[in-house]
């Protein structure tokens, strides 16, 4: 009965403050390590399908610009230039984008541990998001589980640099990549259209 009431022991527990406020314990060393892992962990998982997608965008960007260069002449060109390299262009811009986000994390990726240690509420919804509970090894989640802590860490990102630029990175850069996968398939449809119109033609 006594122990429980410390306030001191098990992941997920929290005890009264004197000012009648929820205090929650801080992470343990290792908890904090293996939650920095567990964040390292979904970052280079974006990272892998960020690159990939950029250099195939940028592939099907040029191609299908460069095929619309080909086929319209005069007035026609000029428009293409500017639609045209939205329309091919702007998916691989999106792609380059997402991949620099996730990227420019990883010089960050030492510091994990450490502001993790420092968080209170912030460190042990995060801990529950990145740590399996019966193995307590690392899990990559999608960008819905962190909502509940960006808040947190957005307000607080002089103190938590480090993190603050992760959850930047975890929550922005798979809108980036779906916008980047859905245009380059519409990049790919037009330029293919555009080869066989100018074949034809």
């Amino acid at each position: 009965m006594g122990e429980g009431s410390t306030g001191e022991g098990s992941m997920g527990e929290a005890g009264t403050g004197n000012g009648g406020y929820i205090e929650y314990n801080r992470l343990t060393d290792g908890e904090a390590l293996r939650a920095g892992n567990g964040l390292q962990t979904v970052l280079r998982g974006m990272a892998r399908i960020a690159r990939r997608l950029a250099a195939f965008a940028v592939l099907v960007g040029i191609a299908t610009f460069a095929t619309g260069m080909w086929v319209f002449e005069g007035s026609g060109r000029a428009k293409w230039i500017v639609v045209g390299g939205f329309l091919a262009l702007g998916p691989a811009v999106a792609a380059v984008l997402a991949s620099y986000r996730v990227g420019r994390t990883a010089s960050q990726a030492p510091k994990f541990a450490g502001e993790l240690k420092s968080l209170q509420q912030g460190g042990r919804a995060l801990v529950d998001v990145l740590i399996d509970g019966d193995t307590g090894r690392p899990v990559g989640l999608s960008a819905a589980t962190f909502s509940g802590v960006r808040s947190e860490i957005e307000q607080r990102r002089r103190d938590f640099p480090a993190l603050s630029i992760a959850m930047r990175a975890i929550t922005t850069v798979p809108k980036l990549i779906l916008w980047a996968t859905l245009g380059t398939v519409v990049a790919g449809g037009l330029g293919t259209i555009l080869f066989i119109g100018g074949l034809i033609g």
